[in-house]
């Protein structure tokens, strides 16, 4: 039998008919298999010697393509762990972004005016950005509002506050729930209506 040329990988001799003369025939190794398309550059890139071999080189290929697979294999799996741990880095950095732009500013509200409201201290309310624009909240009454900008969600809060404190002081006692009744109980803490 000649040598083989490995750059074919069909590892039949050019000039043997008969199949059964195939070293390569025990594996069903052809020149268009499946077995060429995937393993035939790793094999390349592995195998350095020369292109030319003796009776005999198919009891090493079992090895070499164990070898190959084994060796495609882990660079897979390093390449699974990197990707892994590039989605991970991108999750914590929009995290550490959201975390940032939400951050909680307290301000006083001092004052209704012109509304004819009497404050009996401040009334610190929380700001943070939110999608679209910023939220306001006075927490101890459970009162939250919205703006596209701090003031304009600030100035919205105050509104809501005056309406809350009109709505639950014009209602009876007896019929507010048990939220309500905190709320107006908290509101009348604060606010009187001027005289």
């Amino acid at each position: 039998m000649k040598p083989i040329n490995i750059s074919h990988f069909d590892f039949v001799s050019k000039d043997t008919e008969d199949a059964e003369d195939c070293p390569g025939a025990a594996w069903g190794i052809h020149e268009r298999g499946a077995f060429r398309d995937t393993f035939l550059p790793i094999l390349h890139s592995v195998h350095r010697g020369p292109t030319h071999y003796s009776a005999g080189w198919e009891e090493s290929v079992p090895q070499l393509v164990s070898s190959a697979v084994s060796s495609l294999t882990e660079k897979m799996k390093h390449e699974l762990h990197l990707t892994l741990l590039q989605i991970t880095i991108n999750q914590l950095e929009k995290k550490i972004h959201r975390l940032e732009s939400i951050q909680t500013k307290i301000v006083p509200i001092d004052s209704f005016a012109p509304e004819p409201y009497l404050l009996s201290r401040p009334i610190y309310v929380a700001l943070h950005s939110i999608e679209g624009g910023f939220n306001a909240g006075w927490f101890d009454a459970n009162i939250h509002s919205s703006g596209e900008n701090e003031e304009e969600a600030a100035s919205n809060l105050k509104s809501l506050i005056l309406d809350f404190f009109d709505i639950l002081t014009g209602e009876s006692p007896s019929k507010l729930g048990p939220e309500p009744t905190r709320q107006l109980a908290v509101l009348t803490d604060y606010i009187r209506k001027r005289q």
